[in-house]
């Protein structure tokens, strides 16, 4: 399989229901430029598709009309279309986040221009945001009349906005803009805050209003790391579980992106809900009920008398249901991975033969989970010769609380070792003969440097968008001064024991004990694992006379491997076929 033809796909997302349609954006890559339609389809199967441009995304339907976004480089424009009409333009601005429809008010959260050939003047901890760049402009929340009109803004993001058109809800940063936390607010027409609805800042996945003004959210209250999320009604005081976590972090590597959703359809409630290396849709009541069957992965969910959704699934790549399966990708089938138990956690493994070479993916987080969805990069080195071998560590999202914490000031302890005994269970369970190489990003990159220091179990390694100082990247990483203080169970980061702990839990430390071959890939514009801390470590293994190759991607951030460039995308698979072929299979 050529590297180019793994993304040769189309993926669905922006869910949403309408006058008898399920409208959808469907994302592709044409000409190494991401492009997306708008299409339709309705309950038996008929599909049509609605936009031609190429750059329309994001529709909505309200009545009869449909509102939908339109982009270029330069500036992004909410389009309505009446009917058979021709869209008109409703406004532009330099990025469009969220709009909703509420009487006869059209309201947008946008970003205005910035100039980046200005100096900036950072005053804030958080003052750069990975695929956001320097913060020199935020969200804010626009009435449209004739022209837009600035009616909520400041130094924070306004970041959604919900209404069962008497009560306009919104959801801001502004008490916890450092640290990423939201609070919801009423507001009335004009933007005057009437109440606030939430107790103290919050982790909030999605909201939503009921007809008789009833709100919910999914998450949970304070900063914390590997929490289970609840759904929560915030003026109620009452919180609610849902499956194992209100919340999906099943992870996968497509450039169509996911949405976590909650909806009321009148006064009933549907959310998202994550059990192991599944989620689901579930309908809310006096207990929650799964609405869509199991071995899959919610991409996107609308309700309106009736269910739509966009889900993915380890043999099919991207499919909406609303009623019946489309298929975007007919042509695509993915092999499904064999699957055990292991100390409370999923393993799983595509077997080619057993005297094939393997390749350990290690997912990033730590509070995500590989599982019953789509991952292009597994189905791509499966068919080019591969065993994939990937598993669920304690850390692992979808397992309950205790297990999902089970990390916490503990990172590269039990969950390296529970990478180890998988790798030791599949040479056994399977018969595997040949090499075994280990790759995985973000925090599936810290373990992949980790391992590489602590063992010569692996013939060679790829590290992507890695961490490899934890100390350094406290003051580098948009995350970083709070995040890794709270995995590593730290008060004071920069206290002595504070340093030392970080130090005594970076791979950097141990680097004369590495003579693994590695690779480490990154990209130039990352702010969450910054490429300083690829940078480290490879002058450290070169110093130290291991095999290093260090490859930076200009114009790519932290999602380089999903939503990166498209030529970047592919150069970088390529490169992985190459160094995987060198070591493994020669």
């Amino acid at each position: 399989m050529d590297p180019s033809e793994a993304y040769r796909i189309r993926f669905a997302t922006d869910i949403s229901i309408g006058g008898g349609w399920a409208y959808f954006t469907e994302k592709y890559i044409k000409d190494d430029e991401y492009h997306s339609v708008i299409k339709k389809v309705d309950r038996s199967g008929k599909v049509v598709q609605v936009t031609f441009g190429g750059n329309e995304r994001y529709p909505k339907a309200y009545g009869e009309a449909l509102f939908f976004v339109k982009y270029s480089k330069d500036k992004e424009s909410l389009m309505r279309m009446d009917g058979i009409s021709e869209p008109r333009e409703i406004a532009s601005f330099a990025k469009i986040s969220e709009y909703a429809y509420i009487g006869e008010e059209v309201y947008v959260i946008a970003q205005d221009t910035a100039d980046n050939t200005q100096p900036f003047e950072a005053t804030d901890i958080k003052y750069r945001f990975n695929g956001r760049g320097l913060l020199r402009s935020f969200n804010s929340l626009y009435r449209i009349h004739e022209k837009p009109e600035k009616i909520c803004s400041g130094h924070f993001d306004v970041i959604a906005i919900r209404s069962n058109a008497r009560r306009i809800i919104i959801s801001t940063t502004e008490n916890s803009n450092d640290y990423g936390l939201i609070d919801l607010f009423e507001i009335d027409a004009d933007g005057k805050k009437l109440k606030r609805i939430t107790k103290e800042p919050a982790e909030v996945n999605d909201f939503s209003v009921s007809e008789s003004g009833r709100i919910a959210f999914s998450g949970y209250y304070g900063l914390d790391v590997g929490r289970v999320s609840n759904i929560i009604f915030p003026e109620e005081g009452i919180e609610i579980p849902l499956g194992n976590d209100a919340a999906n972090s099943v992870i996968g590597d497509s450039f169509g992106g996911s949405h976590y959703r909650l909806v009321f359809d009148g006064d009933a409630l549907y959310a998202i809900g994550q059990e192991r290396s599944s989620s689901y849709v579930y309908r809310i009541g006096d207990k929650a009920e799964r609405i869509t069957p199991e071995n899959r992965n919610i991409v996107d969910f609308d309700f309106k008398d009736s269910l739509a959704y966009v889900y993915s699934d380890m043999e099919n790549l991207s499919v909406v249901n609303f009623g019946t399966d489309y298929d975007l990708n007919p042509g695509v089938m993915g092999v499904k991975a064999d699957s055990f138990e292991l100390d409370g956690g999923e393993c799983f493994a595509m077997v080619s033969s057993k005297e094939n070479p393997s390749i350990l993916f290690i997912h990033g987080g730590p509070h995500t989970a590989y599982g019953n969805t789509y991952f292009i990069e597994f189905q791509y080195f499966y068919r080019n010769g591969y065993n994939i071998l990937f598993c669920n560590p304690p850390g692992s999202s979808g397992y309950g609380q205790e297990y999902e914490k089970a990390c916490i000031g503990d990172w590269g302890g039990r969950d390296m070792h529970y990478l180890l005994k998988f790798v030791q269970e599949c040479r056994s369970r399977y018969g595997l003969t040949g090499k075994i190489g280990v790759t995985g990003g973000s925090y599936g990159g810290y373990m992949t440097n980790w391992i590489v220091t602590q063992t010569n179990e692996f013939a060679c390694a790829i590290s992507e968008r890695s961490i490899s100082n934890l100390f350094s990247m406290i003051g580098t990483s948009d995350i970083g001064f709070w995040f890794n203080a709270l995995e590593l169970d730290l008060k004071d980061p920069y206290s002595k024991e504070g340093m030392q702990k970080l130090m005594n839990f970076s791979p950097i430390s141990y680097v004369k004990k590495s003579k693994t071959p590695i690779m480490l890939i990154t990209g130039e514009e990352d702010y969450r694992c910054p490429i300083e801390q690829a940078e480290q470590f490879h002058v450290a293994m070169k110093m130290n006379g291991v095999e290093s190759v260090l490859v930076r991607y200009p114009g790519d951030n932290h999602e380089h491997a999903r939503t990166g460039v498209p030529k970047n995308m592919v150069d970088r698979i390529r490169r992985k076929t190459e160094w995987f072929e060198r070591h493994l299979k020669k």
